[in-house]
């Protein structure tokens, strides 16, 4: 990919494989409401942003319990968990590679802000990035609206930029952002649900990188 000067990272899914751990947390809770629990390809089906809208999906009733109260549930069960996933083969070599060309990257995520940081710095990745950018509450509502200010902010040319996901909301907000987009069917989504999207799609970071040129 010709003049690529600015990556934008998802986390979770693309470069932090936390797939399993994610489905054990949401069926932990879905058992705890005796409602049916989910098979890793349900998973990859379902899991949608607003993420609500997932939650509602899968059977969470949020006339008994708010969504508030689920959210919370959720992202305490994914703190306790987040230090035992690994990165997926691959995204250190390529994060390495990028910033000795000199391409500025940046993490755009839907994991709440502070966890972000402490996920990078235990994974001692802060030194490859130029910023990292995630949501300030635990609902996970959007990256679109963060990925325009985040855009608007660093004055970035968007015909330079790429998003590297693994959803179709990372499609969602590199479209937002008028900027390219590929996406890595080792995350969150099905590949099924990523080639609709009708952009690039790759088994893992591995063949990503050998595909892109700079």
């Amino acid at each position: 990919m010709k003049g690529l000067k600015t990556i934008f990272w998802d986390w979770n899914g693309t470069l932090l494989d936390d797939v399993e751990e994610c489905i054990d947390i949401i069926n932990c809770s879905l058992q705890k409401r005796s409602l049916q629990t989910l098979t890793r390809a349900e998973y990859l089906e379902k899991f949608e942003f607003p993420v609500i809208n997932y939650y509602k999906s899968i059977g969470f009733d949020f006339s008994v319990e708010s969504f508030e109260d689920v959210g919370r549930e959720y992202i305490n069960a994914y703190a306790a968990k987040m230090f035992e996933c690994s990165l997926h083969q691959g995204a250190r070599s390529a994060l390495d590679s990028m910033r000795k060309l000199g391409v500025s990257q940046y993490i755009l995520s839907a994991l709440q802000h502070s966890a972000l940081q402490k996920c990078i710095s235990h994974y001692q990745l802060a030194d490859c990035f130029a910023r990292v950018q995630g949501l300030d509450n635990a609902y996970a509502h959007s990256k679109v609206e963060l990925g325009q200010m985040l855009l608007d902010e660093i004055s970035c040319d968007r015909g330079s930029a790429l998003m590297i996901g693994d959803t179709v909301h990372d499609f969602e907000t590199a479209s937002a952002m008028g900027i390219r987009c590929v996406l890595i069917a080792a995350g969150h989504n099905s590949r099924e649900r990523l080639l609709a999207c009708n952009v690039p799609v790759y088994d893992d970071l591995n063949a990503c990188f050998a595909d892109l040129q700079i």
